[in-house]
């Protein structure tokens, strides 16, 4: 009997209702897996259930919450064997959509345990000295992305959605500034007046359009999105150029791709990873090849540029 670790987020927007989940457990024992389901409750619970279910060797971790929540599994599981799925919920489900999960539980659980299994890279943010890391599965934002994560209170995210990030992004485009700094992309020094930078190891963005458009997830690199410009009017016209899918050639953006970017700023610029604020202030930015497995849709999927199933 295969085994594998389901963790539910309680707290989560838009989670499956319980009679649903009941269902999907049902349904998960008669196709002869043995489960355990487990509740978070504090921040880091993700990461340590998933780290345990990888250190039982168990063959599955399945994620029934927000892109957050997914974000700390992912950090539990990097290196290990143990594939990680999804029962979409949360706010945005960026991750979800991008690969087309199903959003009822037990069409999703069909993709966990009869779809394709992917190996894929992450990115690794991390500050100068390397004393603080973290993995993020889909993107890293900084500067005014970062600023607009660290300002969504999370009880009024939790009921408010998506419509949240709307607000505050408004709100914070009105009074942030671009920032002089100095990137050192791979081996290239590059200075500029950076408002915005998205560092993408997947396309998708907010759940409703893509930054990072060129970005495949098991290329062993990372693909850099620079947003320069001062102030508000700035920040307008990036708005547009993204919603029209016309940034990647505008001259105001920088598109690259790469396997290490470090960041110099007089300042520390606020960062976001997977939609969360992350108050460690990275710098650093890599790629890690192939360290994770997801199981996703038997289907093609653009995400991925070795389209052979791998096992």
């Amino acid at each position: 009997m295969q085994s594998a670790t389901v963790i539910v987020n309680p707290v989560a927007p838009n989670l499956p209702s319980r009679r649903h989940l009941r269902e999907a457990a049902s349904w998960l024992r008669s196709q002869g897996w043995q489960a355990d389901w487990a509740l978070t409750r504090l921040p880091g619970d993700a990461t340590a259930m998933a780290a345990r279910a990888a250190q039982e060797g168990r063959s599955l971790v399945v994620v029934c919450g927000g892109d957050g929540t997914l974000n700390e599994a992912v950090n539990g599981l990097a290196g290990s064997e143990t594939a990680l799925a999804v029962i979409p919920a949360g706010t945005a489900n960026v991750w979800a959509k991008e690969v087309g999960i199903p959003r009822q539980p037990i069409a999703a659980l069909e993709v966990a345990v009869r779809g394709q299994a992917r190996r894929m890279d992450l990115g690794r943010a991390s500050s100068p000295s390397g004393e603080r890391e973290r993995y993020f599965f889909m993107m890293a934002g900084l500067g005014l992305d970062g600023s607009i994560a660290a300002s969504l209170p999370l009880n009024v995210k939790r009921y408010l959605g998506a419509a949240t990030y709307a607000f505050m992004a408004v709100g914070q485009s009105l009074r942030y500034r671009g920032q002089r700094v100095k990137l050192i992309v791979d081996d290239e020094p590059l200075e500029t007046r950076l408002l915005m930078m998205v560092v993408g190891n997947t396309r998708g963005y907010a759940g409703i359009t893509q930054v990072t458009s060129r970005a495949y997830a098991d290329d062993g690199l990372l693909d850099v999105c620079i947003f320069q410009g001062r102030h508000t009017l700035d920040i307008i016209f990036h708005t547009l150029r993204v919603a029209a899918q016309a940034h990647v050639r505008a001259s105001p953006v920088l598109y690259r791709r790469v396997r290490r970017l470090e960041v110099h700023s007089e300042t520390p610029l606020p960062a976001q990873l997977d939609g969360d604020f992350y108050p460690g202030y990275p710098t650093v930015f890599e790629a890690v090849p192939a360290v994770l497995t997801v199981m996703v849709p038997q289907k093609k999927l653009p995400l991925f540029r070795h389209q052979k199933p791998q096992s």
